[in-house]
């Protein structure tokens, strides 16, 4: 079975559609809402819709949220869904949650359609950056604490399924959006903070890839992440 987490801010307008999208799945054990700190009607939407809500009182970053989220979560599969993703069908859950759970992959990715212009250039980035992912929960604690910040988590779990297990999969998921950043937070704003994104993915893609390798950052088979232990 699996545990899907939803780590969510400010997202009355569309938690309800992801939370129902999920629930009743056959393979879902739980689906757990972890508000960060919304300031609209995100927690009670959720919960209407049928979720676990875990209602934070301030805001403190989606990794974190992610963070508190498998620490309550049942199942040792986890199944990470964006807030405000679009479009999601149980077949399309399945997808997404079936080469985990058949034991074939440690972490399967779905991602949006990009459009032709988007999809060769930036064809090894949007994998990484999807928040539609299904894993087992080990991989969760071989990330460093250090790493469970920002966007470097997503491009923290893309490292660590390669480098342990069995490995990683995507796969492009039709007719699944969300809303861009600049639908959310207007044009000009949206393309800063998009452009701030990318730049902040390059910086520690090379870290990550190039400096940390050389001092082991990440525990070995085994020897999992104090973090969510206690």
């Amino acid at each position: 079975m699996v545990s899907a987490i939803i780590p969510a801010y400010n997202e009355e307008s569309t938690i309800g559609e992801a939370v129902k999208a999920v629930v009743g799945h056959p393979r879902i054990e739980e689906v757990i809402v972890v508000d960060d700190g919304s300031k609209d009607g995100t927690s009670r939407i959720a919960a209407q819709a049928g979720a676990k809500v875990i209602r934070l009182s301030e805001n403190s970053g989606k990794a974190n949220a992610m963070e508190i989220g498998v620490k309550a979560a049942k199942s040792d599969i986890i199944l990470f869904l964006d807030a405000d993703v679009l479009g999601m069908t149980y077949e399309k859950l399945s997808v997404i949650i079936d080469p985990v759970v058949s034991g074939r992959l440690d972490m399967h990715v779905g991602i949006f359609a990009r459009p032709l212009v988007f999809s060769k250039k930036l064809f090894y980035i949007s994998p990484v950056l999807s928040g539609q992912r299904a894993l087992v929960k080990s991989l969760w604690y071989k990330i460093p604490a250090n790493h469970k910040k920002g966007f470097r988590i997503e491009l923290a779990l893309n490292y660590a399924a390669r480098r342990y297990g069995k490995g990683t999969g995507y796969e492009i998921v039709p007719s699944l959006r969300h809303f861009s950043k600049e639908e959310k937070y207007g044009f000009f704003k949206g393309f800063w903070r998009r452009l701030r994104m990318f730049s902040q993915v390059a910086a520690f893609s090379l870290v990550l890839y190039i400096w940390e390798p050389m001092k082991a950052p990440f525990a070995s088979v085994g020897e999992a992440s104090k973090e969510g232990r206690a």
